[in-house]
């Protein structure tokens, strides 16, 4: 029933189950199953004729140049970037970016890598614990989707559950650590105060604090999320629906990455005519 009233796959599901301690000891073929022996490694061709990538700008052998696991439906008809390359273009999304949007880096092409793709792309130098900490970050995206799940208020613990009774149950007592955590604040429970009462006592914090928010963070164009950036370049990607967008004009990114500068607002300073 969890599997299908949330829509996950298999190895997603089971790991969730395994972080809030549901019992999965009837179910470890499921992971066996679905773990890394699915992962599909580069293409071996017979071919000894070179190539040069666009990127490296090392000559290499054409089986260097094609990984089986490539959507179909990338826009690029030769491969272009070598292996190693695409494995560092997505490694470095990953794990620096902290993103799951992770964009074909072939030249025209911009078609998103689905889940597997990155995940075998990741396999690439045998290094499982890159593809689970991979799998761990898209899982935690996946828990914090849903309405009832809490991750435990103390920073040592690492543990989330599922509040069955929502905000009707406001005291969550971890299983793991036994801190009391609040549902509503997602803070350690306000020992003495009613989720009533703690508002009031941060009413002066809260305005602080909004006024602060308004002078440094924007909010995303395609959802109220409120944004604060700290550094970088003005292309961003909201942390909850995933729409990227510039931070000067706020204009969408999918035309600007597809077409170019000149779709960003004329007002803004990343903007550049279009010269066709």
């Amino acid at each position: 029933m969890f599997l299908k009233a949330h829509a996950f796959n298999v190895f997603l599901c089971t790991s969730i189950f395994c972080i809030i301690h549901y019992d999965i000891s009837q179910n470890r073929n499921i992971l066996d199953q679905y773990g890394i022996e699915h992962v599909c490694i580069p293409t071996k061709l017979i071919s000894n004729s070179k190539k040069l990538c666009v990127v490296c700008y090392d000559e290499k052998h054409f089986n260097e140049f094609c990984f089986s696991t490539i959507k179909s439906d990338c826009q690029h008809l030769n491969r272009t970037i070598c292996n190693s390359c695409l494995f560092h273009h997505v490694e470095q999304a990953c794990q620096i970016t902290f993103t799951d949007d992770v964009y074909c880096p072939e030249l025209g092409c911009d078609v998103k890598f689905d889940y597997n793709t990155v995940r075998a792309i990741l396999y690439f130098n045998r290094d499982k614990k890159l593809v689970e900490r991979y799998d761990r970050f898209v899982l935690h995206r996946q828990l914090e989707q849903m309405d009832e799940f809490i991750w435990c208020s103390n920073k040592l613990c690492n543990i989330g559950q599922l509040n069955e009774g929502g905000i009707l149950n406001n005291i969550v007592t971890c299983f793991q650590c036994q801190q009391k955590t609040c549902f509503r604040h997602r803070v350690e429970w306000h020992q003495g105060l009613s989720c009533e009462e703690y508002d009031q006592f941060m009413d002066f914090d809260y305005e602080c604090s909004r006024r602060w928010i308004v002078e440094h963070s924007k909010k995303c164009p395609n959802c109220p999320y409120q944004i604060e950036k700290n550094d970088g370049c003005d292309h961003m990607t909201c942390i909850k629906c995933r729409h990227e967008f510039c931070w000067a004009c706020l204009a969408d990114f999918q035309p600007i990455r597809r077409h170019g500068n000149h779709r960003h607002d004329r007002t803004c300073r990343h903007y550049v005519p279009n010269e066709d």
